[in-house]
């Protein structure tokens, strides 16, 4: 490393906008490092089972909102119950009613059963509402919680994974886990005490029958024990491969203009479609084998169905039971295999939902890389001296600074130079600490940035990158995105001090005109200068700019310097730049190669 002093009492400095330095790309030896590293993250499958410990934490997004959770499960347990209420029904029509042919007993059951139904419909329709209300609630919650962690985490994580499947977990994944919390557990709550209520109510008619239908329970437990690894397995499979397709769409969409640039679409169609295919057949694996198991399970239903009604018309032909109580044990043994039954496939359903919870916990137990020490302080103002100490930082095993030593006082401009993957971006992350050195110390007024909080610092702080980034919205809230209470006023004043302004109102709605993600409507220069705007609102007394006017013309370049000129005084500046017209302004330089 070498460092040039310019020619002291220059009056001139590089005009360098930023906006607040919450986010920026990684540094271009880290995404290399971060590359060869290897597969991601994402397409690690568990190989142990944690059903019961992944089933407790998982719940915990259900906790507040228990009332609710309980009104679901008092509905559906009264649903239950209006179904053990028909069979008996039945028989009183039967046995007192047909047989005996007493119109007003039929008469009276027939009204029974239609208030029973219409009492059935009301309880069903708070029962839908509830469960509904509660799965939008927990969505929320998980989606909430995983966005907030993800916000937290260093770049680092996001150097290892695709976008892609960052919003697979998102929103497939949480889907699947909604579906254990709210209505699969309810469900499984509600099968439980149905299959109680049921089977006590058999014992009570015919203990003999009730027996013989109980013997296929063990048969219906193997089954469910023998398939259990197999289907959680091919669930991980089809949730990874989903994902794959998610991360392919929203990267081609990404890069759709090199797509077309190097006119590749037929390839990129290919890619897409061996990895659709892929999922696809995973998808339709899973299918198969989880028809198997509800057609095992089925047939073994069946087979004792056929078993009881051979045994229970045998005891009807001799008298032991009234064909009133043998159609409503039928209807029973109904009502007795069907929460059994949903029992046994609800262990697909639970494996469904462990894959994505296996993958959602991962992110949330991953912890930052940067965060505020214990008894970190606020950052007082800063006057913007940026000193190295001796730094050294490395990627994994890859090195990357090699004892860095330099001093930036409060107002200079610096100037950093050299050839690529020679350290320049890394120097900047480090100031804005979204990286922290292995050896060494960078201090701001004197002061280790690690003492302080990680937020007091990069909100004194601004960056501007060479890929400008705006967001879904009006210009004027792009702008703004830098100072959120900013007025209309300052907001305006910021974009006539950059030459912004003019541009701007000469659009079709002037500040309020929408742009969308990334800003396509606008030149690359205008989206420049509107990311100068946003970070010159910001008043940040640190400022980077890392090739921000690479994609800027000469003449828009001679402008924004121009504005600037003067609102620099007093501000630190670190350039990373190519442009000789960039560096020649600085008050000092520094020439990095290899680290």
């Amino acid at each position: 490393m070498m460092i040039l002093q310019m020619q002291a009492g220059s009056t001139h400095r590089y005009t360098i906008f930023s906006y607040p330095g919450r986010m920026q790309r990684a540094p271009r030896r880290l995404w290399k490092a971060a590359h060869m590293a290897g597969k991601t993250h994402d397409d690690e499958v568990a190989t142990k089972a944690f059903d019961s410990q992944l089933t407790k934490r998982a719940m915990e997004f259900m906790l507040p909102y228990r009332q609710l959770f309980l009104f679901a499960l008092v509905m559906l347990v009264i649903t239950a119950a209006t179904n053990v209420a028909k069979p008996f029904l039945f028989k009183i029509a039967i046995d007192d009613g047909i047989t005996q042919g007493n119109v007003t007993v039929l008469t009276g059951t027939a009204a029974a059963y239609i208030l029973l139904y219409v009492f059935r419909w009301g309880i069903q329709y708070m029962q839908a509402v509830s469960l509904a209300a509660l799965s939008q609630n927990v969505t929320n919650n998980i989606r909430n919680s995983l966005f907030r962690h993800i916000q937290s985490l260093s770049l680092d994580f996001f150097n290892k994974r695709e976008i892609g499947r960052i919003i697979s977990r998102l929103m497939g994944d949480v889907a699947s886990l909604d579906a254990l919390i709210t209505s699969g557990a309810i469900a499984l709550i509600t099968n439980i005490f149905t299959t109680i209520g049921v089977a006590f109510v058999m014992l009570k008619m015919n203990w003999s029958l009730t027996l013989l239908t109980f013997t296929l329970l063990p048969v219906i437990g193997f089954i469910t024990v023998v398939l259990r690894a197999k289907v959680r397995k091919m669930h991980r499979e089809v949730r990874a491969k989903a994902a794959t397709v998610t991360a392919a769409v929203a990267e081609n969409v990404s890069g759709v203009r090199v797509v077309k640039s190097f006119a590749r679409e037929r390839d990129t169609l290919l890619k897409f479609k061996r990895k659709n295919r892929s999922s696809s057949n995973a998808v339709m694996r899973s299918i198969i084998l989880s028809s198997t198991f509800s057609s095992l399970i089925e047939f073994a239903t069946i087979i004792g169905l056929a078993i009881v009604f051979w045994y229970g018309g045998m005891q009807v032909a001799r008298g032991q039971l009234t064909i009133g109580g043998f159609v409503a044990f039928l209807a029973y043994i109904g009502l007795f295999y069907t929460p059994v039954t949903a029992m046994g496939e609800f262990y697909a359903v639970l494996q469904a939902a462990m894959a994505g919870a296996e993958r959602i916990f991962e992110i949330l137990d991953t912890k930052p890389d940067i965060i505020d020490r214990k008894n970190a302080l606020n950052l007082p103002p800063l006057h913007g001296k940026v000193e190295f100490k001796d730094v050294h930082f490395g990627y994994d095993e890859t090195p990357i600074l090699k004892g860095i030593n330099f001093t930036a006082n409060a107002g200079e401009t610096v100037a950093i130079v050299g050839p690529t993957g020679a350290g320049k971006t890394t120097i900047v992350s480090l100031i804005a600490r979204q990286y922290d050195v292995t050896g060494g110390a960078i201090l701001t007024d004197d002061i280790d940035i690690r003492n302080v909080t990680i937020k007091s610092l990069r909100s004194q702080m601004g960056v501007v990158l060479q890929e400008c980034f705006l967001f879904p919205g009006t210009i004027r809230e792009n702008i703004r995105y830098g100072r959120l209470n900013a007025t209309d006023a300052e907001v305006e004043a910021a974009a006539k001090a950059v030459g912004a302004h003019n541009f701007i109102i000469n659009m079709q709605k002037g500040y309020d005109t929408q742009i969308n993600e990334g800003g396509w409507e606008l030149s690359t220069g205008q989206k420049q200068i509107l990311s100068f705007t946003r970070a010159l609102l910001a008043d940040p007394r640190i400022l980077v700019l890392d090739e921000a006017t690479s994609s800027v013309d000469t003449k828009t370049e001679q402008e924004v310097q121009a504005a600037l000129g003067k609102l620099l005084e007093g501000r630190t500046a670190f350039v990373v730049a190519h442009r000789l017209s960039t560096i020649t302004e600085a008050d000092k330089i520094i020439l990095m190669r290899d680290g």
